[in-house]
């Protein structure tokens, strides 16, 4: 059964009214075991102004991990001796119907849903030698994703949605994803195009500007920091940071 279906035969479940309160802490991300996770580097004009660098033509695309996925709650645990790393609020979306070569004008029906996301980044891994997205932005824990998967119903216009951050109290990203660069039915076909988009594959639809790196004097996250992020719609993650194993 494609991921769509199950979806909706979820949304006819009747919840008693004396059902338990969910309990936030206990939720994993919404997709645990994604096939692949597809990122988009540089991709809200904000974010590309922030850094000086060019609009892209084309999308710039990367992998994180699934191994680097937690809940909407977990640490987010900073590895000893890292001292470069930094938070990136993004709209995550992920497929519920497979497949390749899609049109733009059918991309929509291939997304299940949305979710919130942190795409977690260790800008010293990242910028060394050869640019290093992928490792940068896949070690464990470096993808909180949650509360849960809206599906597009929920929201009066999918393409127009509120993201913000806030580090320990202070909003540090504020936008929507209007400004993106690249739509989501842009993304979906030109990955289509390279390879076979699959249920339940996830994709980081890049973050707008406001990151730590190119701010002045550039800030990181560091033990003991708070981070808040919420996307119009969705709900909110509260990912605390520890250092250490």
């Amino acid at each position: 059964m494609a991921l769509l279906s199950a979806l909706d035969d979820v949304g006819e479940l009747q919840i008693p009214d004396d059902a338990p309160a969910l309990e936030e802490a206990a939720l994993g991300p919404p997709l645990p075991r994604p096939g692949k996770i597809v990122a988009v580097g540089l991709n809200y004009k904000g974010h590309a102004e922030e850094q000086n660098a060019e609009i892209p033509t084309e999308p710039v695309l990367f992998a994180k991990f699934p191994s680097a996925l937690v809940g909407p709650r977990d640490d987010i645990v900073i590895p000893a001796g890292r001292e470069q790393v930094d938070w990136e609020v993004e709209l995550v979306f992920a497929i519920g119907r497979s497949g390749k070569h899609i049109a733009e004008s059918d991309a929509w029906s291939h997304v299940a849903g949305f979710t919130v996301g942190q795409d977690i980044s260790d800008r010293e891994e990242q910028f060394r030698g050869l640019k290093q997205f992928t490792m940068a932005k896949s070690f464990d824990s470096y993808a909180p994703t949650g509360p849960v998967l809206a599906t597009l119903d929920e929201f009066d216009d999918p393409a127009d949605l509120a993201v913000s951050c806030t580090l320990s109290g202070e909003l540090v990203q504020d936008s929507r994803t209007s400004d993106l660069i690249f739509t989501i039915p842009e993304i979906v076909a030109y990955t289509s195009n390279m390879c076979t988009l699959e249920a339940g594959d996830l994709f980081f639809t890049g973050t707008p500007g406001g990151v730590g790196v190119f701010r002045d004097p550039p800030r990181f996250l560091g033990d003991g920091d708070i981070v808040e992020t919420e996307i119009e719609g969705i709900g909110s993650m509260r990912n605390a940071c520890r250092v250490g194993r």
